[in-house]
């Protein structure tokens, strides 16, 4: 009897380390005429259709005048911040670019930052109150630059990449805790409430399935930065969604099971645009969009005809995280309302995946960035313009982020216990 199990138990991992061998097979390439059952795919048609398909340019900054020129600024500036993982560097150069040439921080020139993803770890980091100065940011763009520079290998490793890609096939392919430590030493015990502008980020509960929206006002104010980005920026298949216990009104204990935002909202400009038109509806507004560059592979016809589940993974991801669709419907809602700029660099080729924080990946995020902020200063000034014209009296948010802070230090906040 021992040798039967011994037999049945070698066959059994026998069929196992078959299947795997054929998916890492699958992965490269290996046993397509298995895996393509469905033959060949069809030939081009003999008649094609004539008509023309519009198009958006890869690099470009759109904007979209609002009521003409006039002395005062918009009464509402809201910022919209793109989600796409180590691209985050991108919208970190250019609001570096804007904080330089207004010589104010990103939380004094916006009423409104929403992010989603990576642009949340922005939309955070900007806004988060200094310790020792409860009015003053505690990091600038350029402080976020840095971390991307010098943090974003930490966050998505790079060694043992095959390993890794395998791996991910069954499970996250990467381990939070340096990421969650990483969120703690930035954000450490401060609250969403005490963001120095209004704040929106939005995440995704895969026990509810229900799409979460943290905002500052209210009572999702009491969450703690470092828990709401930790679960905006747990992208399926890269991190395992985060947990946040919190009190009901009746006092028992619930929990969010928190998955990427960009599932849902990676370009979040047209929900920004919503709650823009929460804390002012009355006024004109501006709204700058900052993508995160546009690199998305391109994928042949006769390649996509055979995907299973597998081949169609990273080309699912790719199209979640691009929203070019979002940028006409938030064109036409604000048309004759107030202003729109959409910024959006072309990373050319290869494309830079989200995870990519090799030193070339980085250098070329940079490089592609720099280029485009010099071969589009005329636009950028233009925002920077908008963003110091003095408003009219009455602007300005009428709830949210207006309200008294007493001078000096923040107040820390004890640590809860665990």
């Amino acid at each position: 009897m021992a040798s039967k199990g011994t037999g049945v138990r070698r066959t059994a991992l026998g069929i196992v380390a078959i299947f795997l061998i054929l998916l890492i097979a699958c992965g490269s390439g290996g046993f397509a005429f298995w895996l393509h059952a469905t033959g060949e795919p069809p030939p081009l048609a003999i008649n094609p259709i004539e008509g023309d398909i519009a198009t958006v340019g890869a690099s470009s900054v759109t904007y979209v005048p609002g009521i003409g020129p006039r002395t005062y600024g918009d009464c509402t500036r809201i910022l919209s911040l793109d989600g796409g993982g180590v691209r985050g560097l991108v919208p970190a150069l250019i609001l570096a670019e804007i904080e330089r040439r207004t010589g104010k921080p990103i939380s004094r020139s916006f009423d409104l930052v929403v992010g989603t993803s990576t642009g949340s770890i922005l939309a955070l980091g900007l806004t988060r109150p200094s310790n020792a100065d409860a009015h003053k940011p505690a990091l600038s763009a350029d402080d976020l630059v840095k971390l991307y520079r010098d943090k974003a290998g930490r966050i998505f490793p790079s060694s043992l990449g095959a390993f890794r890609s395998l791996r991910r096939i069954f499970r996250p392919k990467f381990d939070p805790s340096d990421v969650e430590v990483l969120f703690r030493s930035y954000f450490e015990d401060v609250r969403l409430q005490e963001a120095l502008t209004n704040v929106a980020v939005p995440a995704y509960d895969i026990e509810a399935n229900n799409r979460v929206w943290f905002v500052s006002w209210g009572g999702q104010g009491r969450f703690y930065m470092r828990d709401i980005v930790r679960g905006a920026t747990a992208a399926p298949t890269f991190f395992p969604p985060a947990r946040i216990a919190y009190r009901t009104p009746n006092k028992t204990i619930a929990y969010l099971s928190l998955a990427d935002g960009a599932l849902f909202a990676n370009n979040p400009a047209l929900d920004a645009l919503a709650y823009g038109q929460v804390i002012r509806s009355d006024k004109p507004m501006l709204l700058v969009s900052i993508g995160t560059g546009r690199s998305a592979r391109k994928y042949t016809f006769n390649e996509a005809w055979g995907w299973g589940m597998l081949g169609w993974m990273d080309p699912l991801l790719d199209i979640a995280f691009s929203d070019p669709a979002i940028d006409g419907i938030v064109e036409k809602k604000l048309e004759g309302h107030g202003d729109y700029y959409r910024v959006q660099v072309d990373l050319g080729t290869p494309p830079i995946e989200l995870d990519d924080s090799s030193p070339d990946a980085l250098a070329r995020l940079e490089a592609r960035t720099r280029d485009f902020i010099a071969e589009h200063r005329d636009a950028i000034d233009g925002i920077v313009t908008q963003l110091t014209l003095p408003r009219a009296s009455g602007c300005g948010p009428t709830i949210g982020a207006d309200y008294e802070r007493p001078d000096g230090p923040r107040e820390r906040d004890p640590e809860p216990p665990r």
